[in-house]
């Protein structure tokens, strides 16, 4: 028996994420072919962006657990060499804590697989049928780890404040989804696990995001803001996945292209404002609609897009989320609703300290940005427009025949 499977299962939600993956990947060489210049190992970045790109698929559309473990610590290595590129001790420091509260987390995941197995006598997800809660406890672990939900969250922060911003948007747009990617895969497109397994993850994904957002609102640093938003709306997608039904699978699956592509355009957005001013901090910085005018138009959209404004694909992901959390549970739904009111709040102080809000010291001086860095968020901009103008277009493909 083969079980290893390096067969590949090619179904929509597989395409899909293989195709935005794909796209996430290509906007982080093209912004890296700007701004990774005499700053390190080019060579090694590449092969990192590559990992997780490659990885990312590999886990999207891989039915055989064993196999989605062996690509979840490939993802985990690259993580831990692009957070490490820098080489400076804080970069260093930040690297080896990813890597090891990621790699005992997948521990952890593994002896939940390994018990799967037993009680099934194989890895494939699409023949399993006895679910053991210990093993469904020991797999939440990795998969809490790896989508950077509460309480398993206190990674990105360092994480994201130390990998160069080239691939901060790969990892905010491919590598945070393998935990919610292999929830729906194993969990939420079945009917094996216990009702109260869903409702329990719904709750701590809520939580994720309520809490998370609400630190994002009290933070000051670009970055750090940016770690803590991530960790919020993961939680939207984990809570999509949770409560199931279509409007929360395929609204799931929509936030995850609708947050790859406006938090990908951030990161890379965030980087611009970094090389003009060589400030990260909001009290260092103000005023940068006079600094840029077309990052600031570009950056709107991609705000619009995370907190759900309309015509935005974020709006529809996350109506459709919010509908599934009401038709599974009244009160879930409240809790979604909260959760998007701070991403509202948190989003708005954002922008508008970052680019409205009077000086409070001495504006620094700016630098004339990159035409290739700038070309690079005006596409992302423009798809989560695009896409939210058409959003029929992929949900009527996720749910067409052959989908969940």
């Amino acid at each position: 028996m083969n079980y290893l499977g390096f067969d590949f299962y090619f179904d929509r939600f597989g395409i899909f994420l293989t195709v935005l993956f794909l796209f996430i990947g290509l906007m982080s060489f093209i912004y890296a072919l700007a701004t990774i210049r005499k700053k390190g190992h080019r060579l090694e970045y590449y092969l990192m962006l590559l990992l997780i790109v490659g990885s990312g698929i590999g886990v999207a559309l891989s039915y055989n657990l064993l196999m989605i473990f062996i690509l979840w610590e490939i993802s985990t290595f690259a993580i831990w060499r692009a957070v490490a590129y820098y080489r400076e001790e804080q970069h260093l420091n930040a690297a080896n804590f990813t890597l090891i509260l990621n790699f005992v987390a997948a521990a952890i995941m593994l002896v939940g697989i390994v018990i799967l197995f037993l009680d099934n006598g194989t890895f494939n997800m699409f023949e399993i049928t006895v679910y053991n809660d210990l093993a469904v406890v020991f797999i939440m672990v990795g998969i809490l780890a790896k989508s950077v939900t509460l309480p398993l969250h206190v990674w990105l922060v360092p994480a994201y404040n130390a990998i160069p911003s080239a691939i901060g948007g790969c990892l905010a747009g491919i590598a945070e989804n393998l935990g919610v990617i292999l929830f729906l895969r194993l969990f939420a497109t079945g009917s094996f696990v216990a009702p109260y397994v869903f409702t329990t993850v719904a709750w701590i994904a809520i939580a994720s995001s309520i809490l998370l957002g609400g630190a994002a609102l009290l933070s000051n640093n670009l970055r750090s803001l940016l770690a803590y938003s991530t960790i919020s709306q993961v939680g939207f997608i984990l809570l999509g996945f949770a409560v199931g039904g279509t409007y929360g699978i395929v609204g799931g699956m929509l936030y995850i292209m609708a947050h790859a592509l406006a938090k990908a355009g951030l990161f890379y957005g965030v980087g611009i404002v970094e090389d003009m001013t060589g400030k990260d901090d909001l009290s260092s910085l103000c005023c940068m609609q006079r600094a840029s005018p077309v990052l600031g138009v570009m950056m709107a959209l991609l705000f619009g897009s995370i907190v759900g404004f309309f015509p935005m694909i974020g709006f529809f992901s996350k109506l459709w989320v919010i509908l599934g959390a009401v038709n599974r549970n009244g009160y879930l739904g409240v809790g979604a609703i909260v959760a998007a009111i701070f991403t509202l709040l948190y989003n708005a102080r954002f922008y508008h300290e970052l680019f409205f809000a009077k000086p409070q010291a001495k504006l620094p001086k700016t630098q004339k940005p990159s035409y290739v860095s700038m070309a690079v968020v005006f596409i992302l901009a423009v798809a989560s427009l695009l896409l939210g103008i058409f959003f029929y277009q992929p949900v009527t493909y996720l749910t067409g025949n052959g989908g969940y």
